[in-house]
């Protein structure tokens, strides 16, 4: 039996562990905003232009969700003529929103009055960038919520920062992007204990926030076959980003090599046929060229180099895909 010094002291924790919490976000919104205006710095004069994983500060976190500066428009993204098609009816049904909702009575067939996209296929496809796209194409914020900074170890807290969530939405009118959603649209499970409980809590709170959002939402998933029969009858598209075919990876590997000093040698025709990457793996394999070229002291990027950059990181692609961790990696990006 627990005395009464007992319960004082896990009272004591209890309030010392929301204490670090609320000061763990406290101090992530202010360094935040020093990024902020340190960005805004940059974008006046180049030499303050701050610069984190070799990109350009463009989002922030504020609390549970991360902002989102974006520029991107379609010229900045690789699409299969599928996915672009689909994106473009996705975009019809958010600018006709009005009519088929009000005027052809659309609401009393749907489950949910948000417009909600499901994007999947596997990493590095272009789910995120493309997510901002849209929201530039539409003149929106857009809100990146990952599971990881939702989850709390109390019980019932995970629901309601998911409330949070669609609130600030709703407030600045901001398209939600749950990235990795896997994690909380996966099909629920049978309930052995208190975490299965919670999650399938959870699970419950953001169908019924999805049901009274009047927004757009976003989930970025693996596995579509694993969706959530609930979440699969409240999503108006499933849009499927396939691994990007030798034509297609090729036009990446130019667009993300254009504003490299590159040598006559350079053939991506031929680097998209020996190399089946995704978008992010060809992304991580520029970046590595051009540390290379700069290593051997060269003024231009040379075919080598992306040779070099591309065996290093389907290297170290294949160790990841042999080995749960992620260390001993041979890539740098």
């Amino acid at each position: 039996m627990i005395n009464m010094k007992e319960k004082d002291y896990k009272r004591e924790i209890s309030l010392l562990k929301k204490e670090v919490s609320l000061l763990k976000r406290s101090v992530r919104k202010k360094f935040n905003l020093v990024i902020n205006e340190l960005q805004e710095l940059g974008s006046n004069n180049k030499q303050y232009e701050v610069v984190f994983d070799e990109q350009p500060i463009t989002s922030y976190y504020d609390g549970l969700i991360e902002k989102v500066k974006t520029s991107k428009s379609f010229k900045d993204v690789i699409l299969s003529k599928d996915v672009k098609a689909q994106l473009d009816i996705a975009l019809s049904q958010i600018k006709n929103r009005y009519t088929l909702i009000h005027k052809w009575k659309l609401n009393k067939l749907q489950n949910s009055n948000a417009i909600s996209l499901n994007f999947a296929g596997i990493s590095g496809t272009g789910k995120t960038l493309t997510a901002e796209v849209l929201a530039n194409e539409l003149g929106k914020k857009i809100y990146i919520v990952r599971y990881s900074n939702l989850v709390d170890s109390y019980i019932g807290e995970t629901g309601k920062n998911i409330v949070k969530v669609f609130e600030i939405a709703k407030k600045d009118n901001a398209i939600l992007f749950f990235d990795e959603a896997d994690a909380i649209a996966s099909s629920r499970t049978a309930i052995f204990n208190a975490t299965d409980a919670e999650t399938n809590l959870t699970r419950n709170v953001l169908l019924k926030e999805l049901e009274k959002f009047e927004g757009i939402v976003i989930f970025a998933t693996n596995l579509v076959s694993n969706f959530d029969k609930a979440f699969e009858r409240r999503i108006s598209l499933h849009v499927i980003f396939k691994m990007p075919n030798i034509m297609e990876r090729e036009k990446i590997w130019k667009l993300l090599s254009n504003d490299l000093p590159l040598a006559k040698d350079v053939d991506f025709n031929k680097l998209a046929k020996e190399f089946e990457f995704t978008g992010g793996h060809i992304r991580n394999a520029v970046l590595n060229a051009a540390r290379i070229a700069i290593h051997n002291k060269s003024n231009e990027v040379k075919q080598e180099h992306f040779l070099h950059a591309a065996k290093l990181v389907k290297e170290g692609y294949n160790t990841l895909m042999q080995q749960e961790g992620k260390t001993n990696l041979n890539y740098l990006g």
